[in-house]
């Protein structure tokens, strides 16, 4: 071979790498918009389900618990690191409501009955109980049901009502 054509395939292969690079960055792009939003979501979890005691939350929104009585064990078995330490059971109804509420206004899309019922902490096996307040959200036209098992937040919901700045429904 010569030399120029050398050269050529060189221009050739800098070229291709340069146009996966660029592809490379705007999916970058999109994913590093895609975590600042789940940065804001778990922030605002973190605030509603805050037990008073307060959790730190670090740069990339992970939600650091204050360590209760015996810290977790190392081997984090089966935990997440950064997962608020939240233990699913049954909540109060107004509590259910205005978590089930802000994570709808803040989701910007629909949510399944079993993601809603695990983001507001409540009990896997409490999924019915979680459909029938959304149920109960949708007649009083908090919440919409787009499908079976997946709801929204509706337009008139996410309009403040007077001067308390509050949630629909949850005063």
């Amino acid at each position: 071979m010569t030399i120029p054509p050398l050269f050529e395939r060189l221009d050739h292969e800098e070229s291709l790498v340069r146009g996966e690079l660029a592809v490379l960055r705007e999916k970058a792009a999109v994913l590093e918009e895609r975590l600042a939003r789940l940065a804001i979501t778990r922030e605002t979890l973190a605030s509603l389900m805050g037990d008073g005691r307060g959790s730190a939350v670090d740069g990339l929104g992970h939600v650091t618990p204050e360590p209760k009585e015996a810290p977790a064990p190392a081997s984090g078995a089966g935990a997440v690191v950064g997962e608020p330490a939240v233990a699913p059971g049954p909540l109060d109804l107004e509590v259910a409501r205005e978590r089930i509420l802000v994570l709808l206004a803040g989701a910007n899309q629909a949510l399944k009955v079993q993601d809603i019922g695990e983001a507001i902490g409540e009990h896997p096996d409490r999924v019915e109980t979680t459909r029938s307040r959304l149920k109960k959200l949708a007649k009083e036209g908090l919440v919409a049901e787009v499908s079976p098992a997946w709801f929204t937040i509706t337009p008139a919901a996410r309009q403040p009502h007077g001067d308390t700045g509050e949630v629909p429904g949850t005063a």
